[in-house]
């Protein structure tokens, strides 16, 4: 304890916990790095509790996930639509109808979040579309970890 003598309060203070929890969540799913929402929930729900835990990674894990698509969006969308644009148009249709179900779905399913969110941000579907569907799709799972980490 001594190289980290904030350590102490850090733990005692929920907020400051859960601020550190949200923000690491923020930044790991900006990043896209695979594999690490699980065990953020299930320390955050072993740390803050199921609930509180369930919320904050939940929150970060919404943020963290739309500023990685809108960045995807702004900086290689128009990019790949010029370089692949005829094969993207036979999706577009698709996905400006059903975009959301199908996103949703796959996130269900624990498709890999970067491959997903960056497809959904070179498809047609709309940013709000896409920031519900993520957070209903990663929900079920941050809440089983968040819950499982609570337990213990």
């Amino acid at each position: 304890m001594d190289l980290f003598p904030f350590m102490p309060s850090l733990l005692d203070s929920e907020w400051l916990l859960g601020l550190l929890i949200f923000s690491l969540t923020a930044a790991v799913m900006s990043f896209g790095v695979p594999g690490v929402l699980v065990p953020i929930s299930f320390s955050s729900g072993a740390l803050l509790g199921g609930w509180e835990g369930m919320a904050v990674v939940g929150i970060g894990a919404l943020l963290g996930s739309q500023a990685f698509f809108m960045v995807t969006r702004r900086w290689l969308g128009a990019h790949l639509r010029h370089r692949w644009g005829d094969r993207l148009k036979r999706l577009d249709g698709e996905i400006a109808r059903r975009g959301f179900f199908y996103l949703l779905g796959l996130r269900l399913l624990g498709m890999p979040h970067l491959a997903l969110t960056a497809a959904s941000a070179l498809s047609p579907m709309r940013a709000r579309s896409f920031a519900l569907a993520t957070l209903l799709g990663l929900l079920p799972a941050i809440g089983l970890a968040a819950m499982a980490g609570s337990a213990i």
